[in-house]
């Protein structure tokens, strides 16, 4: 398989992943009453890295279609 391929899924898996474990951090600090000032703020700088990777892998990721 395409060793790209594989980078790019990679770095996507672990970009959703920290997104979740970021919501579900945000969700417990809410309940508890606890400010989420600094979580929000890292939620915010992984959303724009989320979205500036997904557009500059969307050209690849066409390119990738032939291996899914």
């Amino acid at each position: 398989m395409n060793s790209r391929y594989l980078d790019f899924k990679k770095q996507e898996t672990e970009l959703y992943d920290e997104i979740w474990e970021l919501s579900e951090e945000l969700d417990r600090l809410y309940k508890e009453g606890k400010d989420t000032t600094d979580t929000i703020q890292r939620f915010e700088e992984v959303l724009e890295e989320f979205f500036l990777f997904r557009q500059q892998g969307f050209d690849d990721e066409e390119h990738f279609l032939f291996w899914k």
